[in-house]
């Protein structure tokens, strides 16, 4: 089989990322030291825009890692959804006393405003952690 540069071209990425099987390891050696020249150019690639594209390697602990961070921003956006919720709906709470109801809206409309303004509030925070969520 006749080996062409742009076969090992096509390989070097994965030569230089370590993901690569032991025989196409031998293979692209071996071709560079039959191919100096080339060889020298492969070098200077990696110096340049190769070494760029080459894929870091992850780490074992990094998808454990990946996993917790999730798990931890779900639980904050399930937090967050649940406090923004709460502090909507608050505003048209209302209590009976004495036969009487009372809206909180209108018998304090400072503390409505207040619950209004802390529901903004977790709403915004509920949305960032889940756009967060989503770039995980």
């Amino acid at each position: 089989m006749n080996v062409t540069p742009d076969v090992i071209t096509d390989l070097l990425p994965l030569f230089y990322s370590g993901d690569c099987s032991n025989d196409t390891k031998n293979l692209v050696e071996e071709y560079m030291r039959e191919n100096p020249d080339f060889g020298r150019q492969a070098q200077a690639w990696t110096k340049s825009a190769l070494s760029a594209s080459v894929p870091k390697r992850l780490e074992e602990n990094d998808e454990m890692r990946a996993l917790k961070k999730t798990k931890r921003l779900l639980r904050l956006r399930i937090f967050l959804m649940v406090f923004a919720i709460l502090f909507t709906l608050d505003p048209f709470s209302f209590s009976c006393t004495e036969g009487k109801t009372y809206w909180l809206i209108s018998q304090s409309p400072t503390t409505a405003l207040v619950y209004g303004i802390l529901a903004i509030v977790f709403w915004t925070a509920y949305f960032v952690v889940r756009r967060k969520t989503r770039d995980v």
